[in-house]
């Protein structure tokens, strides 16, 4: 994946609550019970956060949106 929302597997307690808050659907329950949610469609990631702050866990499980390159262009400061 080169984007999308990265989740950390060690931080993530499998509760789903960023597949339920998701408004695009990107996230997919795990198979196995105590996995962390699978992310299904990068492609499909508005990146508005919602996954980030639906997140429980201290330090979040959801560690960064990866935005794609064109996104990160538009979003970089210019001088």
């Amino acid at each position: 994946m080169t984007h999308g929302p990265v989740i950390d597997s060690e931080l993530c307690i499998a509760c789903n609550k960023c597949v339920d808050a998701c408004p695009m659907d990107v996230f997919a329950p795990a198979k196995k019970k105590g996995d962390p949610p699978t992310v299904c469609y990068p492609d499909e990631c508005w990146y508005e956060a919602a996954c980030v702050t639906v997140c429980p866990t201290k330090p979040k499980a959801i560690t960064k949106l990866v935005h794609p390159l064109n996104m990160r262009l538009a979003l970089r400061k210019v001088k």
